[in-house]
């Protein structure tokens, strides 16, 4: 009886130790949330980083240039503009549309500095070619392809992205 008692003890302690070994084993490491970019001091690279790490950005999407590629921009000359440099970087990331512009460059005087007055319209040489974007943060701007999924998800976050 005196061994079954210590069987029975050494089996309890050893199944507890087991138990406290894997509640304490290292789990797999999740999934991290990106740290925030601020959107007037972060590079063109890093916000696009940035995106792509939150889902918003497919990580094998292959960017479109929006100031060199028609259909983009709304042309009030009757064709003679069909694409415009509406910021210094511009590109079509699968529907999710990403303006940069660095601080007073002739895009960023031209176009970003009365965006904001005209209720996110990015205008091109007073009117000739405009595109509507949907926020502004920084030195930042999305608009988005009709078709794009994620809208509501890139605003909410693009629009709490620190600038200061």
């Amino acid at each position: 009886m005196k061994t079954l008692k210590k069987t029975l003890c050494l089996l309890l302690a050893a199944a507890l130790l087991v138990t406290c070994l894997i509640g304490c084993a290292k789990k797999p490491e999740e999934a991290k949330e990106p740290d925030p970019v601020n959107t007037n001091t972060c590079s063109y690279e890093e916000m696009v980083a940035y995106l792509t790490a939150k889902g918003f950005i497919a990580k094998d999407a292959k960017p479109v240039d929006i100031n060199t590629t028609e259909g983009y921009v709304t042309d009030n000359t009757g064709g003679e503009i069909p694409y415009a440099a509406m910021a210094d970087k511009a590109e079509d990331f699968g529907g999710l549309w990403l303006f940069h512009w660095e601080k007073d460059s002739e895009a960023y005087n031209n176009v970003f500095v009365n965006a904001p007055a005209n209720g996110n319209m990015l205008v091109y040489m007073g009117g000739a070619c405009i595109l509507q974007a949907e926020a502004i943060n920084g030195l930042y701007a999305v608009a988005f392809a009709e078709d794009y999924a994620q809208k509501d998800a890139v605003l909410a976050d693009f629009k709490a992205l620190p600038n200061k």
